[in-house]
């Protein structure tokens, strides 16, 4: 039997963005993507790509794996 693989669960940019004292729109302008879609990413409706998520994780001084809770499936 394969080894539990984790997936991404909740979103903690609510969180990471207090924390940086930035808003959704802050850092929705420094990846260059639109409101909605943080506000789709921290919903659980989408995950980021591999490059927004470096991008997001530096902005917000956190590794790319701080952005979400993981669960193991």
């Amino acid at each position: 039997m394969a080894a539990p693989q984790p997936e991404p669960g909740r979103s903690r940019l609510p969180e990471l963005l207090k924390a940086n004292r930035m808003k959704q729109v802050d850092l929705a302008n420094y990846l260059d993507v639109s409101p909605a879609l943080i506000s789709r990413i921290i919903a659980g409706e989408r995950l980021f790509s591999y490059p927004l998520a470096a991008r997001a994780a530096f902005k917000l001084g956190c590794t790319m794996e701080e952005l979400h809770e993981w669960d193991l499936c």
